[in-house]
């Protein structure tokens, strides 16, 4: 059932094995509360005629509490959702999972205290804001996964067919915001994760990787080559090799968020096996946007564990084409 709505401003050493593997893979398909739509019929006048301008609907947010997504305390939503200014088109969905110690109200906002028996400030990358300057053009969710403690696994959403579960009742809850559409229409479905949010991506891309098209870590690859995702790695050279980059696997990482050693490993692995197919290099500060458009870039970042992910989130969803 929907909690309620809120809005804000309009505003990664066998690399044939991995291959190999891939190939055996199915093919996949691919801020006040938001005002109801009204259709602004028209305007004619008798001489001259003239017609009232299109209403453009702007970005807005919606909060849910959903029956499939996780347990939270009290009356807390466990979904935050995004929806881009304009007619949706092509129904795209992109979730986050955010890192140990945070809720979906810190996160996606400002900073905040996600509980009274902890007095500590969360980290937070205004979620909203980064989408809408980037121009993310797709229905972006943050689940909420374990609230504020030394985890980010998502022990509800991480069962047999659970992810699929909390999908489908989502677009059932977003019934009036996409025009009826469902699982069917989906044509691209990307799982993004920050820092500890991979112990919720791992698990759920495991149980659903024929849904997902793209993968997005941002000082998350604490992985290894033989991992869920190093196997997505496979899917994604497959993909380059046969000429059809219909998957996508992005992984920035820092030398200050633990990820180095592990997201090095994926890097070496994607380089060899990809070559001038993928993107691979060493920014000293946020990459270039073109750095971020290719299906498969594993890319070295010398910025702060949190700054990385408050200055690219909405970067590397938009540049994704997201």
């Amino acid at each position: 059932m929907r909690l309620g709505t809120l809005s804000l401003a309009v505003a990664p050493h066998v690399v044939a094995a991995l291959v190999l593997a891939a190939a055996a893979r199915p093919q996949s398909p691919a801020h006040a509360p938001a005002a109801p739509k009204t259709a602004r019929a028209a305007r004619h006048e008798a001489a001259p005629p003239r017609v009232a301008a299109a209403h453009r609907v702007p970005a807005r947010v919606l909060t849910l509490r959903l029956d499939h997504g996780e347990s939270v305390p009290g009356d807390r939503p466990n979904t935050w959702v995004h929806l881009p200014a304009g007619d949706l088109g092509e129904l795209k969905l992109t979730f986050v999972f955010h890192g140990f110690k945070n809720c979906i109200e810190s996160y996606t906002g400002s900073g905040a205290l996600c509980s009274k028996r902890d007095p500590e400030m969360r980290p937070g990358y205004a979620v909203a804001e980064q989408l809408e300057r980037e121009g993310s053009t797709s229905i972006v969710v943050v689940p909420e996964t374990s609230f504020d403690v030394d985890s980010a696994e998502a022990p509800a959403l991480q069962e047999h067919g659970a992810f699929r579960a909390y999908v489908e009742e989502l677009l059932g809850a977003l019934d009036e915001e996409t025009g009826g559409k469902t699982l069917a229409d989906v044509t691209r479905l990307a799982l993004v994760a920050s820092s500890g949010g991979y112990q919720a991506l791992e698990p759920i891309l495991a149980d659903s990787e024929p849904m997902v098209t793209d993968v997005l870590l941002l000082d998350a690859g604490y992985m290894y080559p033989n991992s869920t995702v190093g196997r997505f790695l496979g899917v994604v050279l497959a993909d380059l090799a046969s000429g059809e980059a219909t998957h996508r696997l992005g992984i920035l990482y820092t030398p200050s968020g633990g990820a180095l050693p592990t997201s090095f490993a994926l890097r070496e692995i994607a380089r060899r096996a990809a070559g001038d197919r993928g993107s691979f290099a060493h920014y000293r500060e946020d990459p270039p946007i073109d750095a971020l458009r290719a299906p498969l870039y594993v890319h070295r970042v010398d910025e702060d564990h949190d700054v990385v992910v408050r200055r690219n989130l909405g970067r590397v969803i938009a540049a994704a084409g997201l």
